[in-house]
């Protein structure tokens, strides 16, 4: 190929170069003086979306936020189907007592936050994953008569509303719930996609930050909603719950009960974990509450249901001078039978030992007893659980603390706590109707009754549970190579029992 001749190939003459050298200095400065405003502009804007901890905007989010929104780990939420069996009584055409069994069905979210070992741990809503023994007049179930008994519930996650395929479907187990939180601990038995972003403080939301929701409107699929915080604090005291809410004016609805609510960090950029969606106001879609995350953390954590303070404001499980409050006031002859969640106690102090004797549910008609447990003084503290007699076929069965399960260990704590806080609670309403002509004692009453009211459905679950532990032990152990309780051993009492062997 031939080329042209070298001197087609001219280049201009040397003075235009310099000719044109100041056009483009003031191109570069202007170029250089457009960013630099253009970056004040945007981090003024940043600077006025970030006046706080939060952001007002989703938009300032990191890269490393945004590539998990748009990979797989952005898909930690999952729709929980919760169902119940109920067996309800009816009289038939003929006068007999009939029974005849009713589906309950519940759809909402729950969000994987903890993988331990090949087990993951989800955080849902209480009243997503459990269901009233017996339905009544303050826990009634659409479709579902009062008076009905729980005979059997499931609990799977699910691809959607019409996923019947149930070998397809994840198997979850209940570990803790707190009502008055409306927050429910679940476990699934392999290991699922856990949330990718850290748990942040939702006290520091104020009004105006954004905030994303995570969950399935409906069943029907998965959505991500998006708000502002209307009302940083809202406190929620019905339908037996008691904790802190804050208001979005995200669009949700029935299941997206138990969607995780995030925000975006002011500092990272990244979203953190601020709540768990819980509820709405009927007939006003964009009014929604969420539980504050600054109040589940413990109950993420630790897995059960912690004692609330006997007082707004307190702080702790009873102490050293409500133990002695209580042992005098049982001493000057006040009635010892206190209701724990349908179940009735009677308190007796012996030689400076507590002791709680539990009766059925048919007490009085019923006057056996079902269990009895020792509460021992421990210095700087309230106290500390000691042995729990159990009755069985063949009398009295002893379990000191270190035949006991974890589990069951556990269990008899948070029941020892739950009894003491009622026991307590009780006798303060009591001197509070002894003095009514007092307007601060009227007070105090009507304040208690709600904290009363308020700790009924944990007592209930405790009681359903101890009741079950109790079958369990009367019998013996069903785990092998375990402790062996000493049988015959009746329980101390101040007052005449029954000899050894009967209730």
């Amino acid at each position: 190929m031939k080329l042209p001749p070298q001197s087609w190939l001219k280049l201009p003459p040397s003075g235009w170069l310099h000719r044109w050298m100041p056009l483009f200095g003031l191109l570069i400065v202007i170029g250089i003086a457009f960013d630099v405003v253009t970056r004040s502009r945007l981090s003024a804007t940043t600077g006025l979306l970030c006046e706080g901890e939060y952001a007002d905007s989703l938009q300032i989010g990191s890269l490393r936020t945004r590539e998990i929104e748009q990979g797989p780990r952005s898909q930690f939420s999952y729709l929980v189907r919760s169902s119940a069996k109920y067996e309800c009584p009816f009289f038939g055409p003929d006068g007999k007592l009939r029974r005849r069994r009713v589906q309950a069905s519940e759809l909402g979210t729950a969000f994987a936050y903890e993988i331990s070992g090949n087990d993951t741990y989800l955080l849902t809503n209480e009243h997503v994953a459990a269901w009233p023994e017996v339905t009544d007049t303050f826990h009634r179930i659409d479709g579902v008569p009062e008076g009905c008994k729980r005979v059997e519930e499931k609990l799977r996650i699910v691809r959607d509303e019409r996923d019947d395929f149930e070998p397809g479907q994840i198997v979850l187990s209940r570990v803790a719930v707190d009502p008055l939180l409306d927050a429910a601990v679940l476990k699934a038995g392999q290991k699922l996609t856990v949330i990718p972003y850290k748990i942040g403080k939702s006290s520091a939301l104020r009004q105006g930050n954004a905030v994303e929701v995570r969950g399935f409107p409906l069943g029907v699929m998965q959505a991500v909603s998006s708000g502002k915080v209307v009302n940083p604090y809202d406190r929620d005291q019905e339908q037996g719950w008691d904790h802190v809410d804050f208001v979005i004016d995200a669009l949700l609805a029935e299941g997206n009960s138990g969607s995780p609510v995030l925000a975006a960090s002011c500092k990272s950029r990244d979203l953190e974990l601020v709540g768990i969606y819980h509820a709405g106001y009927k007939g006003h879609s964009a009014l929604n509450v969420v539980v504050g995350i600054d109040q589940l953390g413990d109950f993420m954590r630790k897995k059960k249901h912690l004692p609330r303070a006997l007082t707004e404001g307190a702080s702790g499980a009873p102490g050293v001078a409500e133990r002695a409050f209580l042992k005098e006031t049982l001493a000057a002859g006040t009635l010892p039978l206190f209701d724990f969640g349908g179940l009735f106690v009677r308190a007796e102090v012996s030689d400076g030992v507590l002791l709680y004797h539990l009766y059925g549910r048919q007490f009085p008609l019923d006057d056996r007893r079902v269990a009895v447990i020792e509460d021992l003084p421990k210095g700087g503290a309230f106290g500390e659980l000691g042995r729990l007699w159990v009755l069985g076929s063949t009398g009295w069965r002893e379990w000191p603390p270190a035949a006991l399960g974890v589990e069951e260990r556990d269990l008899l704590a948070r029941v020892g706590d739950s009894i003491r806080l009622q026991i307590l609670h009780t006798i303060d309403y009591r001197k509070a109707l002894a003095n009514p002509s007092s307007a601060d004692e009227r007070k105090r009453g009507r304040d208690l009754s709600r904290a009363i009211t308020r700790d009924v459905p944990v007592a209930r679950d405790l009681a359903a549970n101890l009741l079950d532990t109790v079958d369990r032990l009367s019998a013996g152990r069903d785990a092998a190579n375990s402790p062996v309780a000493a049988s015959g051993e009746t329980p101390p009492a101040t007052i005449a029992l029954p000899p050894r062997g009967a209730p």
